[in-house]
């Protein structure tokens, strides 16, 4: 998964290009699937390739849903191919590895989104697999406490949010290894960090995967 503030900022990029409606809804959905780390719904649920088809939003709410699943695999291949020696690692380990890109990316990306506007605007407004919303609004609140009040966060508050999500300190503790060497790793670090315009650029060239995103522009509807 893309961390909160690369997928606020993601969706808050795209908003003027589509005919948003209910700003709070299509926030909210857009961070709505990682709620999953609160509610116990199955990622495979939240997360399905349906969710990909341009046909599959109906409103705002499922229009950030949407959104969100698309951030999650564009900023996945790209990351990937600073990433690319991970082959040989077990699925584990590339998954911290991978988790620390996204915590370097985000940082740049909380830096440069302005996210401080946004953060009240998460509120628990669907419940699609019948979660409870205090359960949604945990997420949201871990959420907020991570982003709110400061201009970027720092890793203590990626790692206050891994943990209100339950992750193994253990693991967040490889996880802040390794964004400690990307922090100071000269090569691939511009890169990571200018992952996001790229991001941007895939979703308005319309990549094969993103073919179809016209039906949600601003003469769509």
């Amino acid at each position: 998964m893309a961390m909160p503030g690369t997928h606020l900022r993601f969706a808050v990029t795209l908003a003027d290009k589509l005919a948003i409606k209910d700003l709070s809804a299509y926030l909210s959905g857009t961070l709505y699937p990682d709620s999953r780390w609160t509610t116990g719904v199955e990622r495979k649920m939240t997360h399905d390739p349906r969710f990909l088809d341009p046909d599959f939003p109906t409103d705002d709410f499922t229009l950030g849903w949407h959104l969100h699943c698309l951030c999650d695999q564009i900023q996945q291949d790209l990351l990937g191919r600073f990433l690319a020696k991970l082959t040989g690692l077990s699925s584990d380990e590339q998954w911290i590895r991978m988790s620390a890109a996204k915590v370097v990316q985000d940082m740049n990306d909380a830096k440069n989104g302005e996210l401080e506007n946004y953060l009240s605007l998460l509120v628990c407004c669907q419940t699609p697999f019948g979660e409870s919303c205090e359960e949604i609004e945990s997420f949201f609140g871990s959420v907020q406490r991570a982003y709110g009040g400061k201009k970027s966060p720092s890793w203590i508050d990626y790692a206050r949010l891994w943990l209100d999500i339950e992750l193994a300190p253990e693991r967040v503790h490889r996880i802040e290894q390794q964004v400690d060497q990307l922090l100071m790793d000269e090569k691939r670090l511009p890169g990571i960090r200018g992952v996001f315009d790229q991001m941007i650029e895939r979703w308005e060239t319309a990549d094969t995967l993103l073919q179809g995103w016209t039906h949600w522009t601003k003469t769509s509807i």
